[in-house]
């Protein structure tokens, strides 16, 4: 005679995963596919998620001299590098620079961010400005275009001085020296050089943005997509 318990047991309802088993595979309830379903769904979230990161924003353009590529970063990206995001303070971009057979010159100072829709537009920083959190942010406003074709035109200026950028970050030295290490560097290029630049603009549309570089060659202009 069977027990009460091996009836019961008989009678299990098939829980959620068996019950996909054969929606998908054709297979028995409670059958072996059911760690296969759970395996795939795994893969599938994984998967979403390398396509979401393949999908920031970025840009490329190029000349006879140099090519650049530029990729927006978001502030988890940022935040799971350096263990923090800086309170969403900055704009920080993946730069790429690919000199075209000869020797070129890599300055910060001819980078500049500028946002479309504010006019507001800055240089990148340095490590100990980063952490410091001192930084000079140009803000323009524009009068209304005459037509849609017409370029705007600036009605006034106001230059700000941005001093609590990084509020409650640590400006360790360790701080300071991983940064550094990740800013790209100046100097004398011959080959690839990768890097990031924090620029001291907060929460712009990727849309609006517009990466400019005076580069060797001629000036460079990105647009991100």
């Amino acid at each position: 005679m069977r027990t009460a318990i091996e009836q019961h047991a008989q009678v299990r309802p098939p829980n959620a995963a068996e019950r996909v088993v054969p929606l998908l595979f054709g297979a028995a309830p409670g059958g072996p596919c059911a760690f296969a379903v759970l395996l795939l769904m795994s893969v599938g979230i994984a998967m979403d998620a390398f396509a979401a990161e393949k999908k920031r924003p970025q840009g490329h353009g190029e000349n006879e001299i140099v090519a650049l590529s530029a990729t927006i970063l978001s502030q988890e990206h940022v935040e799971l590098e350096f263990g923090t995001g800086f309170h969403g303070s900055y704009t920080v971009l993946e730069v790429r620079l690919t000199p075209k057979g000869q020797a070129m010159e890599v300055n910060l100072d001819d980078f500049i961010l500028r946002s479309e829709s504010d006019g507001d537009h800055s240089g990148p920083l340095a490590a100990a400005q980063i952490v410091d959190g001192g930084a000079l942010v140009i803000k323009r406003t524009y009068s209304p275009r005459t037509n849609a074709a017409a370029d705007p035109l600036i009605a006034g200026t106001k230059v700000e001085m941005k001093d609590d950028l990084s509020k409650g970050v640590s400006g360790t030295p360790e701080m300071i020296e991983a940064l550094k290490k990740r800013i790209l560097k100046e100097g004398q290029i011959t080959e690839p050089e990768s890097g990031l630049l924090f620029f001291p603009l907060e929460k712009k549309r990727p849309g609006s943005l517009v990466l400019s570089y005076a580069a060797p060659g001629g000036k460079l202009r990105i647009q991100f997509k």
